[in-house]
């Protein structure tokens, strides 16, 4: 069963393009804004681009209008947004792709480096990997999510070409959006009973209010930075060499 097309639409607006009025708004603003500064650095041509484990597909509008984009995603998702869907990690031919997306979901890899790998089999020589995934983000213990740090994700691409990591998001981001978040969970609480979901434009103007003091905090920190890193997301992008 997939979602209905104005459900899904609607998330891909959330994420693609949060408003002030969202309790994840920051993390999404840098994410977004993270992607956009890293994509332009990728040499083209990016004909092929694999984007492993679509979801919804909110990016799919900042890669080049000619790229062909192939969205993979499990068995059982519920989005319906995925042009191969499958239990199987990456059941594509070899040297298939000029670039390879993983955003948002690479921290639920159970075994990172037999990803990496599959990575660097699928994508032509010369070919680039691009993984954004979060750092400072609340996660449930049920299920298995990594948290990466920049060292820790250099070492993984070890045997790659030219890898960086980027940061989006400082402390003032980060604090704004566990705050946030917090303040959804007692929203989603208080809000519950029927009689008091009335109550819920008082949230919206709450993190609005919250969001704005992020912004004015975040740009002050910009220009104060110090050692130390706490960012809200990070992003690595690393080229497969062009030797095998």
């Amino acid at each position: 069963m997939t979602l209905p097309q104005a459900e899904l639409d609607e998330i891909r607006r959330s994420r693609r393009r949060p408003r002030l009025t969202q309790h994840d708004y920051l993390h999404l603003r840098y994410m977004v804004a993270g992607l956009v500064e890293v994509l332009k650095t990728l040499p083209g041509p990016v004909g092929d681009v694999l984007d492993v484990w679509c979801g919804t597909r909110p990016y799919d509008d900042l890669l080049p209008p000619s790229a062909r984009i192939v969205g993979f995603d499990v068995e059982g998702n519920p989005y319906g947004a995925a042009d191969v869907v499958s239990d199987e990690f990456l059941p594509f031919p070899d040297e298939s792709f000029d670039l390879v997306l993983c955003i948002q979901s690479f921290q639920y890899v159970s075994d990172p480096e037999a990803a990496i790998a599959q990575f660097r089999r699928v994508l032509r020589p010369g070919g680039a990997g691009l993984i954004a995934l979060p750092f400072a983000l609340e996660y449930d213990p049920r299920i298995l999510e990594r948290r990466y740090t920049g060292p820790q994700l250099l070492a993984l691409f070890d045997a790659w070409d030219e890898v960086a990591v980027h940061e989006y998001g400082g402390r003032a981001v980060t604090w704004t959006v566990l705050t946030a978040s917090m303040l959804r969970n007692l929203e989603l609480r208080a809000t519950r009973p029927r009689l008091l979901r009335p109550l819920r434009p008082l949230f919206r103007a709450a993190y609005v209010l919250l969001n704005g003091v992020g912004l004015a905090m975040a740009r002050l920190e910009e220009r104060r930075a110090g050692t130390g890193a706490l960012p809200m997301n990070l992003v690595v992008t690393a080229r497969r060499p062009e030797r095998h």
